[in-house]
């Protein structure tokens, strides 16, 4: 039976004048909560209102409000730089919540460069990533004392983002799943479901071979630039906002947003013979999401 708390709820204490007591009590803090220290305690209290998760002596509070995003280790997220610092760039993941970090030593370097990153390349940052690009990034870390998020795109297929569509829903309608990255749509389209609700659709990218991991990098970013130059087609264009409008369905009757509902609605849709706009129509956007009003 799920147990919903409040922020500054108690949710366990333990003594810290009786050794037998605190090994009897003692709790794991886990997200959503805090630990309040005295002379004869420690108490663990939520600082979320949710749902409370006890695994053994971990103790989670789950965000009730649908707005928050609560970042894990390995988490695939979409944000958008909003500046550029002498060492780091700090990144919007959510609105109202605070940016997380990408350190220099984060990115990959152009080439693909193994090295330790030097003073000409802090004066560099800008032609690397600047204000008002978006990003696909994987939370490398989650500082335990307020939450904040350090990422990483030292992975080839992390990278600036172009030539697309974004669409956001809010995060708590995004599962968790193993893979977030995403080819659909009959193998013509890419999708980054970022686990803090923003999505971001693109036509597919050509795949990069080759063993060595320096010509892999050049020739990865070679296909990026050949994407971010190249006009996207009115089919592209379409089948984008098909998908695009097939997620914003499912935000609108507040179902969860899956690449399997997402497809089926894009499915439907043409067989409704519905172009892309009349999608979003009331009566339209209740046909095409009966069945994932309905699943369980």
């Amino acid at each position: 039976m799920l147990q919903l708390v409040i922020p500054g709820q108690v949710l366990a204490s333990t003594s810290t004048e009786s050794d037998s007591n605190k090994d009897e009590n003692a709790f794991l803090r886990g997200h959503g909560t805090y630990v309040e220290r005295s002379e004869k305690e420690e108490r663990l209290v939520a600082s979320v209102c949710g749902t409370l998760q006890r695994m053994n002596k971990l103790i989670t509070v789950i965000p009730f409000c649908e707005s928050i995003y609560q970042g894990h280790v390995g988490d695939l997220v979409v944000g958008r730089i909003t500046s550029v610092g002498t060492s780091q760039w700090t990144v919007s993941l959510v609105s109202q919540q605070r940016d997380a970090r990408l350190p220099l030593s984060g990115v990959h370097l152009p080439g693909g460069a193994q090295r330790v990153r030097t003073a000409q390349d802090q004066r560099d940052m800008r032609l690397f990533l600047q204000e008002g690009d978006l990003i696909c990034a994987e939370v490398h870390k989650v500082q335990p004392s307020d939450g904040s998020l350090s990422l990483h795109t030292r992975s080839f297929r992390y990278s600036k983002l172009e030539n697309g569509s974004l669409i956001q829903v809010p995060p708590s309608l995004i599962p968790r799943r193993k893979n977030h990255y995403m080819t659909m749509i009959n193998d013509s389209l890419d999708v980054l479901w970022g686990t803090n609700g923003n999505i971001w659709i693109q036509r597919k990218l050509k795949t990069a071979g080759g063993d060595d991991a320096n010509n892999l990098a050049d020739l990865q970013e070679q296909l990026r630039q050949e994407h971010a130059n190249t006009s996207v087609l009115p089919d592209e264009r379409q089948a984008i906002a098909r998908l695009r409008n097939a997620i914003e369905c499912q935000r609108l009757v507040h179902s969860m947003v899956t690449p399997e509902f997402s497809e089926e609605i894009y499915n439907d849709s043409i067989e409704l013979a519905l172009k892309p706009a009349q999608m979003l129509n009331p009566d339209n956007v209740i046909r095409l999401t009966e069945k994932c009003r309905n699943s369980k």
